[in-house]
């Protein structure tokens, strides 16, 4: 158990997991099946269950960010990059907020921009140096999974549908994020949004490399609008076939 809890630096080297290797790949197949058929099961409740659905994980996302933080406090290995500035701690208090206030336009950076964010982050995970048995590896795991999860819940259940004349909204929390965390990376010597660098392996590498550091925010956020911008189409593809 004492293992169990260790930060990254404690494992040797070559304890973690390969990058769509046979763990990780179990894990994205698990998750998939998951969303699939939690997202029928939670289409049959009625409005009523939904919501009571919806306040409980609006409670457990937020529980499961202070359980880290307290492991990491505990094992004396939090620092600054633990503040919730990255896009999937934001999105955990997101849902959080969208879920106890009903505004919309949460609702729609949520499905829109965390979604594919977390799904991002599943694909090219930056904790691959964590063993399948450990905490931070399976809380990771946990929580971007169920970030879609409840994201895809949303937009099968027709609460949170985002139309195109609603872009500007993604756009507008994505520009003002830009701004305030670049600075903020630079004053903590943190990373958040991978806006100082790239995330190992990720699509990021190849934005950089094209763009070089002095271009990479700009070539960063048009990468993240065409994606974000195909997650709609794809939403909308989704969703005429269902009907």
């Amino acid at each position: 158990m004492k293992e169990f809890f260790w930060f990254e630096t404690e494992y040797p080297i070559g304890s973690g997991f390969a990058h769509f290797g046979p763990c990780h790949l179990a894990w994205l197949f698990v998750i998939a099946i998951f969303v699939w058929m939690s997202s029928k099961w939670y289409c049959k409740k009625s409005r009523a269950s939904q919501q009571r659905i919806n306040r409980t994980i609006g409670v457990v996302f937020p529980l499961m960010e202070i359980y880290r933080d307290t492991v990491l406090f505990a094992t004396g290995y939090w620092n600054a990059g633990f503040l919730p500035f990255h896009l999937c701690s934001m999105a955990l208090l997101i849902a959080f907020l969208y879920v106890y206030t009903g505004w919309h336009f949460l609702g729609v950076i949520y499905v829109v921009l965390c979604m594919p964010g977390a799904a991002a982050a599943l694909l090219f995970p930056n904790w691959t140096t964590y063993p399948f048995l450990s905490y931070m590896h399976i809380h990771a795991f946990l929580a971007h999974g169920l970030t879609i999860a409840f994201g895809a819940w949303l937009i099968a259940s027709g609460q949170i549908v985002p139309k195109w004349r609603e872009y500007w909204i993604v756009i507008c929390f994505g520009g003002i994020g830009f701004m305030l965390l670049y600075p903020l990376n630079q004053w903590l010597g943190t990373n958040f949004w991978f806006l100082a660098v790239p995330s190992t392996g990720s699509p990021l590498e190849l934005v950089w490399k094209y763009t070089g550091s002095g271009w990479y925010l700009l070539g960063y956020f048009l990468f993240c609008m065409a994606v974000i911008a195909l997650w709609q189409l794809g939403i909308y593809f989704v969703r005429g076939r269902r009907k």
